[in-house]
């Protein structure tokens, strides 16, 4: 018996080994595939995926968040070690829904500090509106670009984070349903998707969905969003 308990604990042991060598594994979570990545402790991953989650079930028939890629994680991560950034992640959760208001001032800190960080851990929100306030606030940080002043290693940076951003938003796109039904939910998610386009485009440089287009609210056909998806990768690897 000690023998065969020795054996499983020793092919635990391997398989936790090799999941660990590989570069990113995914792990479902209530349907949802989370990354387990090298450089970010499980329990962070776990930490974020709480307190962005919907735990009470307030919004069943919306679809679930797309889940962050390692290298969001782990810049995060590091930007979590500044106090202010912890504080009004926190505020996110659905703890403190009753605490109002919900997430204006998470909202004004982004504002304040053009956090990149914190306006990705929105998009990734249990709640639609504060999704698409996410895609709002990346949007401006990409915008005020030409307005930052900074070292030529600052800028690779951004373009790196810029990189990570277009990456993600178009797994968000690979991976959620591009309408719904219902009519409230629809309309919602109709303006959700659209927020992801337009923030991709202002990234990337293209203009498949043109802010100045006073057509600009007219649905996205998916022929429209298959094409633009073909011209975002080609920018993201040329």
């Amino acid at each position: 018996m000690g023998r065969l308990t020795t054996l499983l604990l020793i092919c635990t042991l391997l398989c936790v080994s090799t999941v660990r060598a590989q570069k990113t594994v995914y792990f479902p979570v209530r349907g949802v595939t989370w990354p387990v990545c090298e450089s970010v402790p499980d329990a962070f991953v776990h930490r974020v995926r709480h307190v962005l989650a919907d735990s009470a079930k307030m919004f069943p028939e919306y679809p679930d968040p797309v889940p962050f890629t390692c290298d969001l994680l782990k810049g995060l991560q590091e930007a979590m070690t500044d106090d202010s950034v912890r504080y009004h992640f926190e505020r996110l959760s659905q703890r403190y829904w009753s605490v109002g208001p919900h997430y204006n001032n998470v909202e004004r800190y982004i504002d304040r500090h053009i956090d990149f960080h914190l306006a990705i851990a929105c998009t990734g929100h249990f709640f639609c509106d504060v999704r698409i306030m996410g895609l709002k606030k990346l949007y401006d940080y990409r915008r005020m670009r030409p307005m930052v002043c900074a070292t030529q290693e600052h800028y690779v940076q951004l373009e790196k984070q810029d990189r990570q951003a277009v990456r993600y938003l178009i797994h968000v796109l690979e991976n959620t349903p591009w309408s719904i039904s219902g009519s409230e939910n629809a309309t919602i998610h109709e303006v959700y998707i659209r927020e992801i386009a337009k923030t991709l485009d202002l990234f990337t440089g293209q203009e498949h969905v043109d802010p100045k287009d006073l057509r600009q609210y007219l649905p996205l056909t998916d022929e429209k969003l298959r094409v633009a998806l073909i011209d975002w990768r080609k920018w993201l690897d040329p």
